[in-house]
């Protein structure tokens, strides 16, 4: 994998970015246009929306800048210094825009045909307006460039790829129907809080509403999710119609209010929710539901999901939670009892009916789990603070395992034995919760680029 690849994105928008060229206007202007020009080319075939692109060369330039800029809707600011530049400049230009990260790109000078190296100063302009924007607070990325290089278009794209992910996670909407299952305290969430820090707002779905959306599924539009189910799926065991049409019933009042509200995570109460009540687990809902376009997870966990929506927009692929089951002396047996999106299955999704004890619990996915290097996290708040608890490992496959109480022959639940890149005694002291979510592959990096430019605390 390109570590500078970029990746779509569902309902992300283009980042509004605003390009300052910052230089001295003592240096050769011919010289310092034409690096202007080669930059401003690069970015100009990015996957941003440039707002404008300013020359500041003098204290002129700068108010004119600033009085041109203000009230414009930007999220990042690209600080082109072709040159060394006056400090006091750019600042009075951004002073006011603290909240606002900052792209800081200096090209290196060059040789002529004799050797020599004509240097305009970028280094000394950065490293000289670095402390202050330190002390200022702002989030910066520097690409500072050796001398006769061209342009590092794809290490910049790809922050301003990572910056849309943060304005995406941002807007994100997730729905829940049903709050913490079981009452569990790692499913509950403070509302106000979060909608402070990350702008998500999680709405709350009354569980009449989804039952009035499946009672509203035609038997035709049932049918057909039956028949896609049939034709799509494999079975482990007989499933009539009957037992289908209510997973395909939950199924269309999931997605219709999902898509309805245009959500980007959603959640239903299982255990005391849809199994109490309906006599159906919602799992296999759910695996269709889930994909890298709409985060899903099981008893109303909300930062579950909001790990999830993070990771999902970070790779652009699926994410998947995973529940705790038992610990060796160097691996944690992960699964989860009947759901995981079909991208993380290694021959594509296997459902069967299955009970727990007395409850008919309906049918469960039993996938088998891709194994390989992945990345897990989980987004939690302590002490009035949120943070991310990140990490990497492997992924190995499972021993022959069971959930207790499970109806004979008991299903084989997805599940990976994950050996984390961090003694277990350490990963069991910081792992904050039950569930952590998983993707392929090592996104740490990125995952903690994106928690900078959210102000996000990372605990690895």
């Amino acid at each position: 994998m390109n570590q500078w690849e970029v990746r779509t994105v569902k309902n992300a928008k283009q980042l509004n970015v605003i390009m300052l060229h910052l230089g001295e206007a003592m240096y050769p202007q011919d010289y310092l246009a034409d690096v202007i020009q080669k930059v401003q080319e690069a970015v100009a075939g990015m996957d941003c929306n440039l707002l404008g692109c300013y020359k500041v060369m003098s204290e002129k330039d700068a108010g004119m800048c600033r009085k041109s800029i203000e009230g414009m809707p930007v999220d990042l600011f690209i600080l082109n210094f072709v040159s060394w530049h006056i400090t006091p400049y750019v600042m009075h230009i951004l002073k006011n825009n603290t909240r606002i990260p900052l792209l800081i790109w200096g090209i290196g000078g060059t040789t002529d045909e004799t050797g020599k190296l004509h240097s305009p100063a970028a280094a000394a302009g950065i490293t000289g307006f670095l402390p202050v924007a330190k002390e200022f607070g702002f989030t910066v990325k520097v690409i500072l460039q050796k001398p006769d290089s061209v342009p590092a278009a794809e290490e910049a794209a790809h922050f301003i790829h990572l910056a849309a992910c943060a304005k995406k996670i941002r807007e994100s909407r997730i729905g829940l129907i049903g709050y913490a299952d079981m009452g569990l305290y790692t499913c509950a969430y403070d509302k106000t809080a979060l909608f402070k820090k990350l702008g998500i707002d999680i709405e709350d779905y009354s569980g009449y509403e989804i039952m009035n959306r499946m009672e509203q599924c035609t038997r035709e539009q049932a049918a057909e999710i039956v028949a896609d189910i049939r034709e799509h799926l494999k079975f482990e065991n007989q499933i009539s119609d009957k037992v289908l049409e209510k997973a395909a019933r939950l199924y269309y009042a999931m997605k219709s209010k999902a898509d309805g509200s245009e959500l980007d995570a959603i959640s239903i109460k299982c255990v005391n929710g849809t199994t109490d009540h309906l006599g159906l687990n919602p799992c296999l809902a759910q695996s269709l539901l889930a994909g890298k376009d709409l985060s899903v997870i099981c008893e109303c966990d909300a930062y579950g999901l909001v790990t999830s929506i993070l990771l999902a927009a970070v790779t652009g692929h699926a994410a998947a939670f995973m529940e705790h089951y038992e610990v060796f002396e160097k691996e944690v047996l992960v699964g989860v009892c009947g759901f995981i999106p079909e991208e993380f299955t290694e021959n594509g999704v296997k459902i069967r009916a299955a009970n727990l004890g007395e409850i008919n619990t309906g049918i469960s996915n039993v996938s088998k789990v891709r194994t390989g290097e992945v990345t897990f996290a989980r987004f939690y708040q302590t002490g009035g603070a949120f943070k991310l608890f990140l990490s990497k490992g492997i992924a190995k496959a499972a021993p022959k395992w069971t959930e207790l109480g499970w109806e004979e022959p008991t299903p084989d639940f997805p599940a990976v034995l994950l050996e984390p890149s961090i003694p277990m005694e350490e990963y069991l002291d910081k792992v904050p919760g039950q569930h952590i979510i998983m993707v392929y592959g090592d996104w740490m990096e990125d995952v903690k680029t994106v928690c900078r430019l959210l102000d996000i605390e990372v605990v690895q």
